[in-house]
């Protein structure tokens, strides 16, 4: 579970976002109350709402009428030391869903009429997620229909349709390729020969859908390496935390070699610390090859291992 606090952009740029994005498919619903914390330490609750999530649908927003100017008004009362400090409270449910909102009717989501301020100013309001999932959808069928393609991403035995707006959208590397005066610019096809048909499929995926479906460890190992290649740093993060949480024995060792690979620090410091505790890597042909083929990084994980 992650949670973003944000000033929405646009004709109501003076609210406030409060995003909650669940990555454990376990996680049914959530319950949040968020409390506004002043230089007495002092509550005002801004939100308290719940969430139902399905198979397709991990993230809901909720607006908080914190205007700037209202939290400006009282600059000493909730910035001590120039900081804003919230207070959040979870309740969160795992399980089966059995019942669910069969009919989503469309219009004008919000007006600032609808806010009904309290006295403090502090009034929320969930923002329903219809436009968002319309998008969503849209954006998706782009994908699965090949509608208006404009580029191929190209491997050694396939082609995929893509769009270059949306590939630089989700990518600074693809951007530079498209935007910069390289060759990509003006061609009908990107060669990325380096990665195989099931990963380009499941980066085109993501790119598009932001989702990982069926991810077994060596096609996140290929995501993870093809998020690095193309900055996509939040696939890169989602197959980081996927690897960290399949590592086992016989499987750490790679591990190391590809977060030393791509200069992942946070992720060699994972790996090297579960090798640490586990003495028994150190008897098992695994290891034992690792040493053949990799004896400084072996070296290095046994001298950090001595002076703990």
């Amino acid at each position: 579970m992650t949670c973003n606090f944000f000033p929405s952009s646009g004709r109501y740029s003076k609210i406030f976002i409060f995003e909650v994005t669940a990555h454990d498919q376990m996680l049914k619903t959530v319950n949040v109350r968020l409390y506004l914390v002043d230089c007495s330490r002092n509550r005002t609750e801004c939100l308290n709402e719940e969430f139902i999530f399905t198979e397709t649908i991990r993230s809901a927003l909720f607006t908080l009428n914190l205007s700037k100017e209202e939290l400006m008004k009282n600059k000493n009362r909730y910035f001590p030391n120039d900081i804003l400090q919230l207070y959040c409270e979870w309740d969160i449910i795992t399980g089966i869903v059995l019942q669910e909102i069969e009919k989503t009717i469309y219009g004008s989501l919000i007006s600032i009429q609808d806010w009904n301020l309290t006295s403090d100013g502090f009034k929320s309001k969930k923002i329903h997620l219809d436009s968002k999932h319309v998008l969503k959808e849209n954006i998706e069928s782009l994908y699965k229909e090949n509608v208006l393609c404009d580029t191929k991403l190209k491997t050694k035995t396939g082609s995929f349709p893509a769009h270059k707006s949306i590939l630089s959208a989700r990518s600074p590397v693809f951007q530079k390729m498209f935007t910069n005066d390289m060759r990509e610019k003006n061609s009908e096809c990107v060669e990325i020969e380096d990665l195989d048909d099931d990963t380009v499929k499941r980066l085109l995926l993501y790119i598009y859908t932001a989702t990982l479906p069926d991810l077994l460890w060596d096609s996140a190992c290929k995501l993870y390496a093809a998020a690095d290649k193309y900055e996509i740093l939040s696939l890169k993060c989602e197959c980081s935390s996927f690897l960290k949480d399949n590592l086992s024995q016989d499987n750490c060792c790679d591990l190391f070699i590809l977060a030393d690979t791509h200069q992942d620090e946070d992720l060699k410091s994972v790996v090297q610390d579960y090798i640490s505790n586990h003495k028994d890597i150190f008897y098992t042909n695994e290891w034992k090859h690792f040493m053949k083929t990799n004896l400084e990084l072996a070296a290095n994980i046994m001298y950090l291992k001595c002076k703990k």
